[in-house]
């Protein structure tokens, strides 16, 4: 919305030939005057020459007092009604403002500029329908006035009306083809609009263009990227995002989450701890930690990073589904068991929860108990892959419970369609290769050690150890 206030800035005068008008309306002297009288005019000339001055030093309360003045001498000048707007708008007066620029329109002064700043301010108070109606005004005096176009789309954006953002940005685009900015916001649109396609090309226009946000493009083409199957360009192009603009907190997460899903959980630590020094009492990266650390068989730092999840969002259920999880990995089975309860009585019924205590339960010996949980985990989980069809470790997760609750032709199904999300998701293929081989599907099995091999040495090899049994 800023752009609206391109061209002019909370400091620029009027033009010359408005405040000769002004000054030349304060001069007028009529022979005969019973209201005003020329010392009158004159005191007012002085006063608002007072008021430009105090203005250009950007001493704002000043120069509003100076335009006060005047305006006591001489009530009818549009100028100085809009010069004391102006400086009350400087001082975050803004009824002041709104007041003064009121009186100007009435007077006759340039109704785009007041249009300009009006909008400005109704647009900071969220005031939507009200910057709309003096944009389109602006708009109706001139048509392909860049500033008012772009600051309709981000207004219209504000509001969540995508389709008239979009109308109004591609105004803007036909007008100035050049403007970064403008592919920007598209980009911003078609990403709130989930037009993936689009949005990948806009972001990459913005950046071609020289955009003054770089790291926001950035980011947006990475969302992009990483949406359409590219790793390596979601990668580059997170990694400049978080280079340009280190506060983008999605960006490590989401560069993590890339890493997560080409199995490179060694990156994804590291881009994660990149991000907690940023975001250094952030639960949800210390949450996605705790998963990574369990993939990268870390189990003792996976504890750490659940119960910092913990600590800074207690209220959060993963954090305790993880330290479940990773308690059960350094064989703490009591206290695995505790921290699953803690999340289910944040969160009844999650299945990943269910799981873990079925897990738990089982490595206790207590059978019966486990059967039961691994039967809701089967519930929970059916639930969340349906919710989230493309999410590749709710397929793992589900194919696990599906191993554990003995339905196998389940199981494998959950874990082809892992597989198809996440290829080189080893522990994925290490458990449908396991599943090959007690099914006694020797073939099978052997094709995922061939392509287990090259993601993890030591996995295949415990999987071949396993198929050598057939």
């Amino acid at each position: 919305m800023k752009q609206i206030m391109s061209g002019m800035t909370r400091t620029t005068s009027i033009s010359t030939l408005i405040r000769f008008l002004a000054i030349a309306a304060i001069m007028a002297c009529p022979i005969a005057s019973h209201s005003q009288t020329c010392k009158d005019r004159n005191l007012a000339k002085t006063a608002m020459e007072n008021g430009d001055r105090f203005f250009q030093q950007k001493n704002y309360k000043a120069a509003a007092d100076s335009y006060r003045e005047s305006i006591m001498r001489v009530p009818n000048n549009s100028y100085v009604h809009y010069r004391k707007g102006f400086a009350h708008f400087n001082l975050n007066e803004n009824s002041e403002a709104l007041n003064e620029f009121s009186i100007a329109l009435t007077q006759g002064f340039s109704p785009l500029e007041v249009y300009r700043v009006r909008a400005f301010i109704y647009y900071q108070q969220k005031q939507y329908d009200l910057a709309i109606a003096d944009i389109q005004k602006g708009l109706a005096l001139a048509p392909k006035e860049l500033p008012f176009l772009k600051a309709l789309g981000e207004i219209y954006f504000a509001k969540q009306a995508y389709p008239e953002s979009l109308e109004a940005f591609r105004r803007a685009a036909a007008v100035a083809p050049a403007d970064a900015d403008v592919d920007y916001n598209l980009a911003r649109i078609y990403f709130a609009t989930g037009d993936t396609k689009n949005q990948s090309a806009s972001a990459a226009a913005a950046l071609s263009k020289g955009t003054r946000l770089p790291g926001e493009a950035q980011f947006l083409l990475g969302d992009a990227y990483q949406k359409l199957g590219n790793a390596p360009g979601a990668i580059d192009a997170y990694k400049k995002a978080i280079n340009s603009k280190p506060d983008i907190y999605q960006a490590y997460r989401n560069l993590a989450d890339v890493y997560r899903n080409e199995n490179r959980f060694n990156d994804a630590i590291e881009v994660s701890k990149q991000g907690l020094r940023m975001f250094p009492r952030d639960g949800g990266i210390y949450t996605d930690l705790s998963w990574y650390y369990s993939q990268a068989d870390r189990p003792e730092d996976a504890v750490q990073a659940a119960n910092a999840a913990i600590q800074f969002s207690p209220k959060e259920y993963m954090g305790y589904t993880n330290l479940c999880r990773a308690y059960n990995e350094v064989k703490k089975y009591e206290l695995a068991i505790s921290a699953c309860n803690q999340a289910h009585a944040l969160r009844p019924g999650d299945g990943e929860t269910h799981f873990y205590l079925g897990r738990a339960n089982n490595l206790l010996g207590r059978t019966a108990e486990a059967t039961r949980q691994y039967k809701l985990a089967v519930t929970g989980l059916e639930e969340f892959t349906t919710s989230l069809p493309d999410y590749s470790d709710g397929w793992y997760l589900l194919g696990n419970a599906y191993f554990a609750d003995n339905q196998r032709d389940k199981a494998l199904d959950a874990y082809l369609k892992c597989l198809a999300l996440s290829p080189k998701f080893s522990k994925a293929r290490y458990n449908l290769g396991i599943l090959y081989t007690r099914k006694k599907n020797k073939a099978a099995a052997l094709e995922q050690y061939d392509r287990l091999l090259p993601l993890d040495t030591k996995l295949a090899t415990a999987l071949k150890t396993e198929i050598d049994k057939i």
